[in-house]
């Protein structure tokens, strides 16, 4: 396996999980589906969120499809153009994806509900999810990525 970008994937989903896993609480107080917010809850949310965003990081090539976009569009690597670009594709890719699993998992599997509450419930995770984790990886992927390379004994 490739120690770089375990090491990647571990650092830069450990932000957007935590988030997501906040966010996803947060809403579900808010529209009424819990009565507080949950420490234990939101760990069991966390640890299962981590390990998806794990997978999905390590197996599908998100960041590879940001890249190529980003160059697509011209921009130059080390500016936020850049990185905007590069996160508009994986942060896309990781919620659309996390969002039904998450959804699935507390709401269907823990929570008892049916599949059929899919739609609605991705439908009122989506948006806010999708908002917040893109501000957090836009603002932790460079630090997260120079820590990764410092760890491997790479070049920034």
């Amino acid at each position: 396996m490739n120690k770089f970008k375990i090491i990647k994937s571990m650092l830069m989903n450990l932000p957007v999980s935590l988030t997501m896993s906040f966010v996803a609480q947060w809403i579900n107080i808010r529209h009424g589906h819990m009565p507080h917010f949950d420490w234990g809850s939101m760990a069991v949310s966390f640890c299962f969120s981590y390990f998806i965003a794990f997978l999905i990081a390590f197996f599908i090539p998100a960041d590879q499809w940001g890249f190529a976009l980003a160059e697509k569009c011209n921009a130059k690597r080390g500016t936020w153009a850049f990185d905007i670009l590069v996160n508009l594709v994986v942060n896309t890719v990781f919620c659309v994806i996390m969002t039904a699993v998450m959804h699935t998992f507390t709401a269907c599997v823990l929570g008892g509900l049916p599949l059929s509450t899919l739609p609605s419930g991705f439908a009122e995770m989506i948006g806010p999810v999708w908002i917040s984790c893109f501000i957090v990886s836009l603002l932790t992927q460079r630090p997260a990525m120079n820590l990764a390379k410092r760890l491997c004994g790479m070049k920034n």
